[in-house]
């Protein structure tokens, strides 16, 4: 049986061979609206926003596109990316893993919806910080993330897949360090599937 550490390792191979199957499954769900117009209702008009882990594109990056935002995608599952670019091939779409984030740019806005948590506990430790770095003064940042610390699978048309939390106590001290001044944990938010979610805002760059 393989372990949690193997598991973990195939995470992007996982995503890469079920893509088609996971954006059939994840285009006719929008069970996030709600979040991410408090996302929304934290930045300014035609603010930036990156997605970090954005999947096929739908309906996260449609949401932002539609309400005239200047959308930037990021994954590591390239066959993800080209449905994203088939669909919306004006945007701008990058195949970069989060943990290795660098982009010569900043932003308003970084939403990380169920793809930060399939990292390890040390690698959302310094993750995290590479999302401040990339995120402009006033700016806003919203998560999934568990509600409570530990590790724990789950699954991808049926192949396992890697999750991890930290405490969320721990998500709020982190990001208070980082220069967040307001953090709200909502956990199993049963508005969206039970998730457990975190918006932080009003970033004063402290890193």
């Amino acid at each position: 049986m393989p372990t949690f550490r193997e598991i973990h390792a195939r995470n992007v191979l996982t995503y890469e061979e079920n893509a088609s199957a996971w954006d059939f499954q994840r285009k006719g769900k929008f069970i996030e609206k709600s979040w991410i117009e408090r996302l929304a209702e934290c930045l300014p008009d035609g603010a930036t926003v990156l997605d970090v882990g954005c999947g096929a594109g739908i309906p996260i990056a449609q949401y932002f596109i539609q309400q005239r935002f200047s959308y930037t995608g990021v994954d590591a599952s390239r066959a993800m990316l080209q449905i994203a670019r088939e669909r919306f091939p004006d945007e701008c779409w990058i195949l970069m893993d989060m943990r290795e984030l660098q982009l010569a740019r900043s932003f308003d806005g970084i939403i990380a919806w169920d793809s930060f948590f399939h990292l390890s506990p040390d690698e959302q430790r310094t993750t995290l910080e590479r999302f401040c770095r990339h995120l402009k003064a006033g700016g806003a940042l919203l998560m999934t993330i568990g509600d409570r610390a530990g590790e724990v699978l789950g699954t991808v048309n049926g192949a396992e897949v890697y999750h991890s939390s930290l405490e969320p106590a721990e998500y709020q001290r982190l990001l208070a360090g980082f220069g967040f001044s307001r953090v709200v944990i909502v956990p199993r938010d049963q508005t969206c599937g039970g998730r457990t979610v975190l918006l932080a805002a009003e970033f004063h760059r402290s890193i």
